[in-house]
């Protein structure tokens, strides 16, 4: 199931369970860091549980493995539930019940649509990178991120953005292309290296001292990076894709057939489509401009080998 992730908060979710006057433990695990919550709660005379999503889970676009367990620890309800920041807000888009309702199937669709041409979205999301130090003072990122959460260094955790002390500290730089460290409450700097430094052994001659420097990300060091990452808004023009997108679903006016035919004819309904174009595009020509400038070719950084 799918929660829009728009005000009011918070968001109150209703499951449907065999039976009324129980108690049943709803079992939560994240799809990124995989960590687990459960909660118990009652059923109402409706055979319903409801689940209150606090204001930690809201902000980010979220997705989790959910299981509903009776008291015996049996699966009664098992789904995904996907905690998501719509393009357009469907609440926006009607006045009646019946009118949000389905707003709110045609935005997902829209928002589907638009996600087949831009493959990473318009989501702010937990984003964890997986890379290896290269001895240098510089992280690169292939991801658009704006907030460092979380450093492992070599699967020990060294940095918590959520603790109150932690012995080194992260951030984006300010071009957003790499992660560094600094120095927290100070105005004190760090000389960054930029380039990897010769691997020498640590040696003293008669020149003094020569040999091994210190750098945030020593090299063979595996790092995994926990990112907030993505659009913290979504872009105005997207915005009005999306409702360009929901106004032609729920018009019609999606119907592609009718809108790439080549030749017809009336003896026996002889019709030809244009199949380079039936399936290249939205169906929306505007739409298709808005969306032709967020495509990325090079979604990693890496090398690529020719034998």
């Amino acid at each position: 199931m799918e929660a829009l992730r728009v005000p009011p908060y918070p968001l109150t979710l209703k499951f449907d369970v065999p039976t009324s006057g129980d108690i049943y433990t709803v079992r939560l695990e994240d799809l990124v860091e995989h960590f687990v919550e459960t909660e118990d709660s009652a059923s109402d005379i409706n055979s319903q549980i409801t689940y209150v999503l606090p204001l930690s889970k809201l902000e980010y676009d979220r997705h989790y493995d959910i299981k509903i367990l009776d008291s015996n620890g049996t699966p009664v309800l098992e789904d995904n539930l996907d905690i998501v920041r719509p393009y357009t807000n469907p609440n926006k888009l009607g006045t009646t019940a019946s009118e949000i309702t389905e707003a709110k199937y045609n935005e997902l669709i829209a928002r589907s649509i638009i996600d087949s041409f831009v493959v990473d979205g318009f989501y702010n999301q937990k984003v964890i990178c997986q890379t290896v130090g290269e001895g240098l003072d510089y992280i690169p990122l292939w991801v658009n991120a704006y907030k460092v959460l979380k450093v492992y260094e070599n699967d020990v955790l060294i940095f918590d953005v959520d603790a109150e002390t932690n012995d080194r500290y992260f951030k984006v730089t300010l071009d957003n292309s790499a992660i560094q460290q600094y120095i927290p409450d100070s105005t004190d700097s760090i000389n960054r290296l930029e380039r990897t430094i010769p691997d020498l052994p640590q040696s003293y001659g008669d020149l003094g001292y020569y040999g091994w420097t210190s750098v945030a990300f020593p090299r063979g060091y595996d790092y995994t990076l926990v990112l907030d990452a993505g659009y913290k808004t979504i872009p105005a023009d997207i915005q009005a894709a999306a409702e360009m997108l929901v106004n032609d679903i729920k018009c019609g006016r999606l119907d592609q057939y009718k809108r790439y035919v080549e030749e017809y004819q009336t003896d026996q309904y002889k019709v030809k489509f244009n199949a380079g174009k039936l399936f290249s595009g939205t169906g929306n020509i505007i739409v298709d401009q808005i969306l032709s400038k967020y495509p990325k070719n090079v979604t990693r950084l890496g090398i690529l080998w020719h034998v």
